[in-house]
């Protein structure tokens, strides 16, 4: 097999197609792909490194002396040489149907998916709720969204979490060689994480690429944040270099964006592990249960992963304990989701998994423990605004995280499972009842973003109430403008040296 499909794997066919436009204008590609292609030797088809058919021709008799000391009849006869694979046989086209002859990148797509079967696989499957991993995307996105920069997806959280799991499990990350004719494992300590993302051409055709982030281990979570996008962007606007496919050592591929529930990928040579990841959605015997029959019943969404791996390096445990690693960092297991805050400077704990507390019965002692969970969560709210400044992010030249009991939903007995459950809130933000997270992230962004407000200790309690109308439906999040920004700043600036305006 062509090394250069070890070497690029999946993406020959991105490389062929790019090479035509090569041949056909050298400029229309860039230097670094005009350098590549000067000394770029494309692999041969299968076709093409089988020897031609000849007409086999009766074998010379041998020479005496050879003769002379020939074995005896009774020896075993000399195996026959391997007959040529035969040429595939052309037939019509059955009646309304076209025969398209796969040519150029799509030949290339053929001879990778034929490559790949002479990897030796086997694939471990494992179904992840994904309710922590849900709920905390969803605030790490808020605050991304707050300062301006664009939202982190499941996929990226995921793959974070495989790079991590990595650590406890590096024979994932190994390769097989053939090196002086002896079966070899190469084990890497650099963890460069392929990306399978599909390109929709403008002709509706569709082409997948996996180019990878370098040296993933290395980077945390912010810069594995801006490497991913800035991959994604480059394969987007097709400008990727030959740099961005070499040396991948694991693959992640998401088909669980079209609905695919789970998938067995195929893995090609020189990498040791590609993982898939399904469809994300609440299972399917719940498919007709309504919202709050899913928030009473504390049921989560899940995601099936598989881990398809090259059997030579990796054995079945291995690979089980792989998947059940990344499994435990997604519930947030050895402070996972405390790492991404800390990295994205948002400046409040993780929610967390843990438990749910049974509130199915309105009857009875769990009638009584339903108020006092509504009145906890009455307290919540006033808890934040009195102390909420004191997680507030204001300061410009050192983070770091503040905490304060009164301001966790779990100091009231909250758990993850609460989210989506309504509670009585006390006309919050106008509102007899809301759901927990709706009034969480409310108090967040009011009280805990770029503004510390801090008023409770205002004995008026007209004045109090008209801050609280005119911040909390607000969140805080209106964006002010440049100049207003300016203003603001000269006028702080202004007052600090005690001048006036």
């Amino acid at each position: 097999m062509s090394s250069v499909n070890q070497t690029y794997g999946a993406n020959i066919a991105f490389i062929e197609e790019l090479r035509e436009k090569f041949i056909a204008d050298p400029e229309s590609v860039s230097a670094s792909w005009r350098e590549f292609f000067t000394d770029y030797q494309p692999p041969a088809d299968d076709a093409d490194e089988d020897p031609p058919a000849t007409t086999a021709a009766a074998p010379a008799s041998p020479p005496a002396a050879a003769q002379s000391t020939a074995a005896p009849a009774t020896s075993a006869p000399a195996a026959a040489p391997a007959a040529p694979r035969p040429a595939p046989v052309a037939s019509a086209p059955a009646p309304g149907t076209t025969a398209v002859a796969l040519r150029g990148a799509a030949s290339k797509i053929v001879t990778n998916m034929e490559a790949s079967l002479t990897v030796p696989t086997a694939t471990s499957i494992r179904s992840i709720p994904v309710k922590a991993l849900e709920e905390n995307r969803r605030v790490i996105n808020n605050h991304l969204v707050l300062h301006g920069q664009s939202k982190a997806s499941y996929t990226h959280i995921i793959a974070w979490a495989i790079v991590k799991a990595l650590e406890a499990q590096p024979r994932m990350n190994a390769g097989y060689a053939m090196q002086d004719g002896t079966p070899t494992r190469i084990d890497r300590s650099d963890i460069n994480i392929g990306l399978a993302i599909d390109i929709e051409k403008k002709d509706k055709t569709r082409t997948l690429l996996v180019p990878n982030i370098k040296r993933s281990q290395t980077l945390d979570f912010a810069q594995f944040l801006r490497g991913y996008n800035e991959v994604v962007r480059k394969a987007r606007n097709n400008q990727l270099e030959i740099s961005d496919f070499e040396n991948t050592t694991i693959s992640l591929t998401n088909p669980g964006t079209l609905g695919t529930n789970a998938s067995v990928p195929r893995l090609m040579p020189s990498q040791g592990t590609i993982i898939a990841t399904g469809q994300i959605d609440y299972p399917a015997e719940y498919s007709a249960a309504s919202d709050s029959v899913l928030a009473d019943l504390a049921i989560s969404k899940t995601m099936t992963m598989t881990s398809t791996y090259d059997h030579r390096i990796i054995q079945g445990a291995e690979s089980g304990a792989f998947l059940a690693r990344i499994h435990e960092l997604l519930l947030g297991a050895d402070t996972f989701y405390e790492e991404i805050y800390r990295d994205l400077r948002i400046p409040y704990e993780p929610i967390k998994w843990g438990r749910d507390r049974n509130r199915l019965s309105l009857t009875g002692s769990n009638a009584d423990e339903i108020a006092a969970r509504d009145a906890a969560v009455i307290q919540m709210i006033n808890a934040f605004r009195v102390r909420g400044h004191l997680l507030a992010d204001i300061d410009p030249l050192e983070y770091k995280v503040a905490r304060h009991p009164e301001l966790d939903p779990s100091y009231y007995g909250l758990t993850i499972w609460d989210l989506d459950r309504e509670f009585v809130c006390a006309g919050f933000c106008g509102k007899p009842k809301a759901k927990l997270r709706d009034v969480l992230d409310t108090l967040r962004d009011t009280y805990c973003g770029k503004i510390g407000p801090e008023y409770m200790h205002i004995q008026d309690t007209g004045q109090k109430k008209w801050l609280q109308e005119r911040m909390e439906p607000t969140r805080n999040l209106r964006p002010l403008q440049l100049s207003t920004k300016r203003r603001i700043l000269m006028k702080l600036t202004v007052r600090s040296v005690g001048g006036r305006l």
